[in-house]
C-alpha cells in the first residue's frame, strides 16, 4: 500500500486536468490531453446527467485501448455522482446497497485502469452540516475504505469541513487507506482559511490537489489569480509545506476556449516549478 500522501521535493511539479471541466470526457478528454501535450488527467465515473458512464464495458474498453495509445496518465476517478445521492443521506436498505455497489463499480474500473486513486465527493445532497449526516458519510467511507483495500486503492473524500469537523471525520473512518482531497477554492466558498487547513491537517491530504479560483463563491471560469480565491497565497503555502505532487486545475472549461487553458498554465508557472514540457498548449 502506498503513502496516503506524499509529500514533493524541489523537483519540478506536474500539472494535469480534470475530464469533468473540459468540453470532452472519457476517452476523448484522454485525446485532448494528448493534442494539448498534458500527461495527466483526472476523470469522473459518469452516470445520469453526467458523462458517459464507466459501468458501461464498452466505454471501459474504449477507454483503456485509448490510455494505452497516448501518453497520458488517468491518475484518479472520480465518484461526482454521488453528489447526487448523498454519501451521507438517509437511505433504506436497498437503496444503501445500491450506493455500495456504485462504489465498488467504481472501485473495479480503477483497478482495470491502473489507477491509484478514488475518490468520493460531499457536495450537494451529500453536503456535512450536522452531525447525523457526518457520521452516515463516515460509515459508507469506512465501507469504501475496506473495498478499496482489498484492490490496493487509496479511498479519497472531498469535503469543505471546517479543521474541527474533518478531524472527526478522518478519525471516525479510521483507515489507513483514507485521505481528503484538497482544493484551493471549496474552502473559501464557506470562509475557511486555506493556510490554516493546510497547516493543520496537510499531512491528511492526497498527493493530488485541486487548483481553481473563483468569485463570489462561485466557481464558473474565472482566471487563475483574476478571483477571490487568493489562489497565489495558497500556492505559496503548499509549496512551503511541500503538500502534492501532482497538480490538477479545475477551472472551468467546457466552453472549448483553450486559449484559457493555456493562460492558466502560464499564470501558475509563475508559482511552481512546472516542467517546461508542461506548459506548451497547441
Amino acid at each position: 500500500m502506498r503513502d496516503v500522501i506524499q509529500k514533493t521535493s524541489q523537483a519540478p511539479i506536474q500539472i494535469g486536468v480534470v475530464d469533468w471541466r473540459l468540453p470532452v470526457t472519457g476517452a476523448d478528454a484522454v485525446r485532448f490531453c494528448a493534442t494539448n501535450n498534458i500527461k495527466y488527467l483526472q476523470i469522473d465515473f459518469g452516470g445520469r446527467d453526467h458523462s458517459l458512464s464507466l459501468s458501461d464495458p464498452k466505454e471501459q474498453d474504449i477507454l483503456v485501448a485509448c490510455c494505452a495509445s497516448y501518453e497520458v496518465n488517468v491518475t484518479a476517478i472520480a465518484g461526482n455522482q454521488l453528489n447526487d445521492i448523498g454519501l451521507g443521506a438517509k437511505l433504506d436498505k436497498e437503496d444503501t446497497i445500491a450506493m455500495q455497489r456504485l462504489i465498488v463499480s467504481i472501485l473495479d474500473v480503477a483497478v482495470l485502469l491502473s489507477v491509484p486513486l478514488v475518490f468520493l465527493p460531499s457536495f450537494h445532497k451529500g453536503i456535512i452540516r450536522d452531525k447525523d449526516t457526518l457520521l452516515r458519510t463516515a460509515g459508507i467511507l469506512r465501507f469504501a475504505c475496506h473495498e478499496a483495500k482489498d484492490r490496493n486503492l487509496i479511498l479519497g473524500n472531498e469535503n469543505d469541513l471546517a479543521i474541527i469537523n474533518a478531524n472527526y471525520l478522518f478519525e471516525t473512518v479510521g483507515c489507513e487507506n483514507f485521505c481528503y482531497i484538497f482544493d484551493c477554492y471549496n474552502p473559501v466558498k464557506i470562509g475557511l482559511s486555506t493556510d490554516e487547513l493546510i497547516m493543520q491537517i496537510g499531512n491528511r491530504f492526497a498527493s493530488q490537489v485541486h487548483i481553481k479560483d473563483g468569485y463570489l463563491n462561485k466557481d464558473n471560469y474565472v482566471a487563475l489569480g483574476h478571483g477571490d480565491g487568493h489562489v497565489a497565497e495558497t500556492l505559496e503555502a503548499l509549496n512551503r509545506e511541500k503538500l502534492g505532487s501532482l497538480y490538477f486545475i479545475e477551472n472551468d472549461y467546457r466552453d472549448g476556449n483553450i486559449q484559457h487553458l493555456k493562460e492558466d498554465l502560464l499564470w501558475l508557472n509563475k508559482y511552481l516549478p512546472i516542467a517546461d514540457d508542461q506548459i506548451k498548449i497547441t
